[in-house]
């Protein structure tokens, strides 16, 4: 499964454009007063003006499985404090044979650098905004967790990949992430309570299909892999 699009609300439009396009230095593709559309390697990552609420989201991005030491200097040198715990900036995940970095853009979106060792796409150029290759993750807290799950089952044949399908389940494969949580679960690494804010993600897998999702709602579009 990959992640083409996902569009997210921001409150603090402006500093986030800046932020994404001058100091993570991602392409702009498509740019109005109120709306963005940001190039994230194969994704694209849409921000849409809104103050009404502060909304804040969970979103990982793959960068190459070498290059995780790289990501965190590299981050540093922008001037973005990356989120430590217990002195450490960097998080290991063996089970899922991966290395993450987090730290938040100014809407307080908790952003994560993933680099998963399973996928083998090295490179030997030094680190810049191009090895930035693709929204890996996207955070979906829910009420109901199991119901949230047989819906993505049922509807578009989404497996859940890693997690206890209670309070946490990655669904998808390792290429490409939805991150299901219980709304009363708090985020790792930062232990903060999520929000249910309004999201659509778009989808390549193996089924067509679209589906509500929670009571905002969620959008989740699928086309086809070879569309």
């Amino acid at each position: 499964m990959k992640i083409r699009e996902v569009i997210l609300h921001s409150s603090n439009y402006e500093a986030t454009k800046q932020f994404y396009r001058d100091t993570l230095q991602l392409p702009v593709l498509e740019e109005n007063t109120d709306s963005m559309v940001i190039q994230a390697g194969e994704s694209k990552l849409t921000f849409i003006a809104d103050d009404r609420e502060q909304a804040y989201y969970h979103i990982a991005f793959t960068i190459p499985d070498n290059k995780a030491n790289e990501a965190l200097e590299w981050v540093r040198s922008k001037g973005i404090e990356p989120i430590a715990k217990d002195d450490a900036a960097q998080y290991p995940f063996p089970n899922w044979n991966a290395t993450a970095l987090y730290f938040y853009d100014p809407d307080g979106n908790l952003v994560e650098l993933i680099a998963h060792h399973s996928l083998s796409n090295a490179t030997n150029e030094p680190f810049s905004s191009k090895n930035i290759l693709r929204i890996s993750e996207i955070g979906l807290p829910v009420e109901d967790l199991p119901a949230a799950l047989r819906q993505l089952h049922e509807s578009l044949s989404l497996e859940k990949w890693s997690g206890d399908g209670l309070q946490f389940a990655a669904v998808g494969d390792v290429e490409g992430l939805l991150i299901v949580i219980d709304h009363k679960r708090p985020w790792f690494p930062d232990e903060r309570m999520p929000g249910i804010f309004p999201t659509t993600v778009k989808l390549r897998t193996d089924r067509v299909g679209s589906i509500e999702l929670g009571p905002k709602p969620y959008r989740i579009e699928s086309v086809n892999g070879q569309a």
